[in-house]
Order: C-alpha cells, then structure tokens, then sequence
C-alpha cells in the first residue's frame, strides 16, 4: 500500500506513565508536604537550563521511585526550566493545597492592605505609590511624571519643552551658552 501525500496516519505507542500514575503522583504531593521537596533535591546538582526530558533521563539514573517519576511526568515539555526553582514553582501550580497559598482571597481582593494610587495629580508620589510612608526610593529624586522640564535660553528667555530644540535655537541665534533647566 502506497501513501499520498494527505493520507492520515497513526502509529501507536505506549506511553511511561498514564494519566492515573501522573494523577497519584500530584495527589500525593498535595497531602505530603515534603515529597516535592525531595523530588527537587534530586534535581539541585543538575546543570540548568533543561526541558523535561533531561530531567527525566536524570530521575531515571538516580533509580528514584514510581511516584517521583510520575510527578516529574506531569511536568510541560515544551517549558525550558531555568533552576530548580522553577520546577518547583511548575510542580506546585498542580499541587491544589499550595495554590490556595498562593492564591489572593476575595477579603483582600475587596478590601487591600496595601495604598492604592489616587487618581489626583496634587501630592507626592510617595503619598499616591508607596506601600508605606517609610517606603522611600533613593535612585532618583521625587518628580512626578506630569511635571515637564522647561529648558530657558539665557540670551533671549524662550522655554522649549526639550534640550535638543534649546541647541538648536541656541545655535541658529549664534550663541552656547548654557541654558537655565527648571
């Protein structure tokens, strides 16, 4: 039998693990605390970034258990994980119990502890963005991002709005001086 170039085909295989073992697996990483924990411990040595695969090829060396396998199983193939972090972080999404840690209540989605931005233009920005009155940026000085530069020529007092058209009026006049920033 001849193929064509729009035959479909399909070809079967058996997968390492099911959906039930993989399912075990994340249920069991859901009640013990500490299995996702050890599970990551067996990865800490290996050199990142990987896929799922090489993680796998690893567990497998190590001769570690059928539910670890699993667990690592339900890992996304096409993720390449940058630590062991985020596998973790990846293993913990499935995990419904450390979700719910993760997760915002709608107590505080309501009511949020932290300030929230005005609207308003009067004030500082430290009234309107910060989380708290001790909370004080120190890489640059407060302005706000509504406030312009006027850049003023010395020789004959015009504002312009940037320090390029400035120049170029301070050198169509004739003169480089420096100019007035307010």
């Amino acid at each position: 039998m001849e193929f064509g170039g729009n035959d479909v085909r399909s070809e079967k295989h058996n997968p390492g693990f099911d959906t039930d073992s993989i399912n075990q697996a994340i249920e069991k990483a859901s009640k013990d605390h500490g299995f996702i924990n050890n599970a990551i411990n067996l990865i800490r040595e290996m050199k990142f970034p990987v896929f799922k695969k090489d993680i796998i090829s690893h567990i497998k060396n190590a001769n570690t258990d059928r539910d670890t396998m699993a667990l690592f199983e339900s890992l996304d193939g096409y993720i390449q994980y940058r630590d062991s972090y985020h596998v973790q972080k990846a293993l913990e999404e499935n995990n419904t119990e450390r979700k719910k840690t993760y997760q915002i209540t709608d107590a505080s989605r309501e009511q949020p502890a932290v300030r929230t931005r005005n609207t308003t233009f009067d004030g500082s920005i430290k009234g309107r963005e910060a989380v708290g009155e001790a909370e004080e940026r120190k890489d640059y000085p407060e302005v706000p991002p509504s406030a312009m530069s006027n850049f003023i020529c010395n020789t004959c007092g015009k504002q312009f709005q940037n320090q390029n058209d400035l120049i170029q009026h301070q050198r169509f006049e004739g003169s480089e001086n420096t100019a007035v920033n307010k």
